[in-house]
C-alpha cells in the first residue's frame, strides 16, 4: 500500500523544484513587449511587467545592469528584452531577470582652400605620425552626415551587404549652408564623449566646392585632429579633397568605400572562422567534453550563488520597503506628537492672558473718548450760549436796530447830553454801517 501512495511535496520544495527546472531549461531567453507599472525601488533596482495582447511578464533589472545601458525601459515603450528565467520563492512567482534592453530610422574659396591648407600642415594637422589606425572589426561606429541625404541609405546598405553585426549610430548634422562647420566640429567633440564608439566616419555626397566647404573650415580641422576617436572621411567624390581629407586618419574616395574601410567582409570573416572552428574542433571536442563531465559534477556539488545573489537582492527590497513605510509611520507619529505639545504650550503660553488685558484697555480707552466727546459737547453748548448772551451786550448789536453813537471831536468822548454841545462844535455820528462827521448847527432838548 505504501507504494501505491503519490509522492508528497512540500511548498518548498515544489517550488525550489520547479525554478531549478525552470531556470535549466530556460537559461537565456529574448522577450518581446510592451512595458508597465514601471518602478525603481530605493536600491536602484527597475521592476515592470512586460505584456502583449494575451499575457504579462514580471520582470526586474537589477542596478548593476541598467547604470550603465544606453537604452532605459519606460511606460509604454515596446522593448526586446534578454535574461534569464528564474522563480521568486518566497512569493511562489516567476520573472525575467533581465541583463540587456533596446528599443523595439570658385576663385576665393581656392585661394582660401590652399592657405588654409599651407598653414594647417605647417602646424603638423596633416602629419601622418598624428593618425590613428582603425579598428579591425568595431562594434559600433559613428555615421555623421545628413539625415535627409542618400549617403545613409547607401552606407547602411551597403554596411548590412558587408557586416549587418555593426551597431551605427547616426549623428544628423547639417552638410552644407554656414553654420554646418559648427555642427560637425560639435558632433565630433560629443562623439567622443559617447560610450562604445569606436570609429567615426565624416561623410556626404557629392558637390561644388562651395558646397563642400564645410569641410575646408578650421573649426573642423582641429575637431578631427583632437578626436581621440580615429576619423574616416568620406566626403564628395574620388576627384573631391578636402580639409578634413588630409586631417582625417583616413580618407574615403566615396561614402561606400568608408564602408569597406571600417567593415570587413562578414562572408570572408565567416569561411575564415569556419576553417579555423573545424581545425579547433577537432582537436578539442574530446578534451573539452571531458572538461563538461567534470564541469557538471562539480556544479552538482557547488551551490548556485547566483540564485542565492538573486534572493538576498529581492529580500534587501523587500526589507527596505518595510523599513521605509516604518520611518514614515514614526514620523507620521511624531509630528503628531509636535503638535498636540504645541497646542499645550499655547494654553499655557503668557500671551493669552495679554489678549484680556488688551479688550479691557480698548473698553476703557471707549469709554473715556465717549466721556471726553459728551464733556466737550457740554462746554462748546455753554460757550455758544455765553457768546449769544455777550452778542446781545455788543454795542454794534445795539445800533443793528437803527440806534447810533455820537461822539464829540477831536476829544472823542461820547455825548450824552445834546445842551452841552455849542452850535457850531463838530460830532461825529457812528451807526451800524460806517460813520458820519457833522457840525451842530442847533441844540435842544
Amino acid at each position: 500500500m505504501a507504494n501505491d501512495l503519490p509522492h508528497i511535496y512540500t511548498v518548498t520544495s515544489l517550488t525550489r523544484e520547479i525554478r531549478e527546472r525552470l531556470e535549466t531549461q530556460f537559461a537565456i531567453v529574448w522577450v518581446s513587449g510592451e512595458v508597465s507599472n514601471l518602478r525603481q525601488a530605493a536600491s536602484g533596482h527597475i521592476y515592470f511587467t512586460l505584456k502583449d495582447e494575451g499575457a504579462q511578464l514580471r520582470a526586474v533589472l537589477f542596478k548593476g545592469n541598467h547604470q550603465y545601458m544606453r537604452h532605459k525601459p519606460q511606460d509604454g515603450n515596446k522593448v526586446l528584452c534578454r535574461g534569464r528565467l528564474t522563480v521568486w520563492e518566497l512569493r511562489g512567482e516567476y520573472q525575467l531577470i533581465v541583463d540587456y534592453l533596446e528599443p523595439l530610422g570658385l576663385g576665393a574659396l581656392a585661394q582660401a582652400f590652399e592657405a588654409l591648407k599651407t598653414r594647417l600642415a605647417a602646424e603638423g594637422l596633416f602629419d601622418p605620425a598624428h593618425k590613428k589606425p582603425l579598428p579591425y572589426l568595431p562594434r559600433r561606429l559613428a555615421l555623421v552626415t545628413s539625415p535627409t541625404g542618400a549617403v545613409v541609405r547607401d552606407f547602411l546598405r551597403l554596411l548590412k551587404q558587408r557586416h549587418s553585426n555593426i551597431e551605427v549610430l547616426i549623428y544628423p548634422v547639417k552638410v552644407q549652408g554656414a553654420e554646418a562647420g559648427g555642427e560637425i566640429a560639435r558632433a565630433l567633440d560629443e562623439l567622443n564623449a559617447y560610450p562604445g564608439i569606436e570609429v567615426i566616419v565624416l561623410a556626404r555626397g557629392g558637390g561644388s566646392l562651395e558646397d563642400l566647404w564645410p569641410f575646408n573650415e578650421e573649426i573642423v580641422a582641429r575637431a578631427i585632429y583632437r578626436s581621440n576617436l580615429p576619423v574616416v572621411s568620406a566626403v564628395g567624390h574620388e576627384v573631391d579633397y578636402t580639409i578634413a581629407d588630409f586631417v582625417a586618419d583616413v580618407r574615403a574616395a566615396t561614402p561606400s568605400h568608408a564602408v569597406e574601410l571600417v567593415a570587413p567582409d562578414k562572408a570572408e570573416l565567416t569561411r575564415r572562422l569556419y576553417r579555423l572552428a573545424a581545425s579547433l574542433y577537432r582537436g578539442w571536442t574530446r578534451h573539452l567534453e571531458g572538461e563538461r563531465r567534470h564541469l557538471a559534477q562539480v556544479a552538482r556539488r557547488l551551490p548556485d550563488m547566483r540564485r542565492q545573489v538573486v534572493d538576498l537582492r529581492l529580500r534587501v527590497d523587500e526589507r527596505g520597503e518595510t523599513l521605509a513605510r516604518r520611518v514614515r509611520r514614526c514620523l507620521a507619529e511624531r509630528r503628531r506628537e509636535v503638535r498636540l505639545a504645541g497646542s499645550r504650550l499655547f494654553l499655557l503660553s503668557p500671551g493669552r492672558n495679554v489678549i484680556p488685558a488688551r479688550q479691557r484697555l480698548d473698553q476703557s480707552g471707549q469709554r473715556l473718548l465717549r466721556s471726553w466727546q459728551q464733556n466737550l459737547g457740554q462746554r462748546r453748548r455753554h460757550l455758544d450760549y455765553c457768546a449769544s448772551h455777550l452778542a446781545k451786550l455788543d454795542p454794534m448789536s445795539i445800533l443793528q436796530r437803527g440806534y447810533a453813537v455820537a461822539t464829540k471831536l477831536p476829544e472823542g468822548t461820547i455825548i450824552r447830553d445834546a445842551l452841552a454841545i455849542p452850535p457850531g462844535a463838530e460830532v461825529r455820528v457812528q451807526v451800524a454801517k460806517g460813520r458820519m462827521d457833522c457840525r451842530v448847527l442847533e441844540a435842544g432838548e
